[in-house]
């Protein structure tokens, strides 16, 4: 498939995994305009602001260069002394601005896309040198977009530009009629606004600039449908793998519902097909809970094991059947069934003092009590 019906075909936005992992190869969101043009800003800010101190330090500079002695100069072994002597006040005030620009230039770097550490990106990639790909890149949408970009950025810093030098075109021939000290304060300052303004109107123009590159971002991160179902069953495993982990669930479910059966309170049959145990501790439950149900050889199953453990089992097929249908495993019974199983409950309670007293069971009752509502007859 060539890599234009493939971009075709990429039509889904991308999945967080696929962001997450072009983020681990170093592909993020960078506008790095906004880098340069915010260093733009700072530099002309603290011209604007420190331009009268930094004639003054090309001032003393000059005069300490011009006080040397000419004897120094004659010495190489003096000479490394009195360059730094006189450079040293400028490096003072020179170095903090370098530090703050390149401050300025990394914070706002990582202010789109953030803090990223990966080698793909300096990683050796031969076909980034292919003649013929990187003539294809020459006639791009990506190259005509940064050729549009470009020349929005030159028309309106021209625009701004031009009409700067119109409107101070005549403070800047009157700074020629003055004298040492004002006008190179006057130039500074005058020099210092031009530029902070200009500056600012690069700055402005490239803000627009990120919702572009976010989108191409995006763009570029989209998937075909194939590869968001490839990502899905690479997740989720195959259909076998999914059949075996979904298998596997339910006999542990089975296992550890089977285990709560000795400790039910009384089981419920039908008397074959299906089985349900309830349990109720007046202290720890607001009504009886269910720990067991099932159908079939689950039933039976449920049914031997309370028989093993001397839980009672009692027959009452309607209320069986409802129970198995309406209430999940673990829930408490619905207050539709309050009474039915409450009539189980305490048939179950009289039963146990018989027994414990060494009296005969009493007999089951044949009144419909048991029967739950006709609402919720299953």
């Amino acid at each position: 498939m060539s890599d234009a019906s493939s971009a075709g075909d990429r039509t889904e936005q991308a999945t967080p995994r696929r962001v997450q992992k072009a983020r681990e190869e170093g592909s993020v969101v960078r506008a790095h305009s906004v880098a340069g043009a915010a260093v733009l800003v700072a530099g002309a800010a603290v011209t604007w602001i420190a331009g009268g101190k930094l004639i003054d330090l090309l001032e003393s500079s000059l005069r300490l260069g011009l006080a040397l002695d000419p004897a120094v100069m004659r010495e190489p072994s003096r000479l490394w002394a009195a360059a730094a002597q006189v450079a040293w006040p400028g490096v003072m005030v020179i170095a903090p601005i370098l530090l703050l620009l390149a401050a300025v230039g990394f914070v706002s770097d990582l202010l789109v896309g953030g803090w990223v550490v990966s080698a793909k990106p300096v990683t050796p990639d031969f076909t980034r040198i292919d003649p013929l790909k990187g003539f294809g890149r020459l006639f791009s949408k990506a190259a005509l977009a940064e050729i549009v970009k470009a020349l929005v950025k030159f028309v309106v810093v021209g625009a701004i530009a031009a009409w700067l030098v119109k409107h101070w075109l005549v403070d800047f021939l009157h700074v020629a009629a003055e004298t040492w000290p004002a006008a190179p304060r006057h130039v500074a300052a005058l020099s210092g606004e031009v530029f902070l303004i200009l500056a600012a109107s690069l700055a402005a123009v490239t803000l627009f600039e990120v919702p572009y590159q976010l989108w191409q971002h995006r763009d570029q991160l989209k998937m075909s449908r194939q590869e968001v179902k490839d990502e899905l069953r690479d997740q989720e495993g195959s259909p076998h793998t999914k059949r075996r982990i979904r298998g596997l669930r339910v006999k542990l479910a089975r296992a550890r519902m089977m285990s709560e059966v000795p400790k039910a309170d009384v089981v419920v049959v039908n008397p074959e097909h299906f089985a349900a145990a309830l349990s109720y501790r007046e202290d720890r439950m607001r009504a009886p809970r269910l720990v067991a149900k099932g159908t079939g050889l689950i039933a039976l199953r449920i049914r031997a094991l309370a028989a093993e453990h001397g839980v009672p089992v009692i027959e009452a097929p309607p209320l069986a059947r409802s129970i198995n249908r309406f209430v999940d495993l673990g829930d408490e019974v619905p207050a539709g069934l309050y009474g039915a199983v409450a009539e189980v409950l305490a048939y179950v309670y009289r039963l146990k003092a018989a027994r414990d007293s060494g009296l005969r069971a009493p007999p089951l009752p044949d009144d419909g009590r048991f029967a739950p509502p006709t609402e919720l007859d299953a």
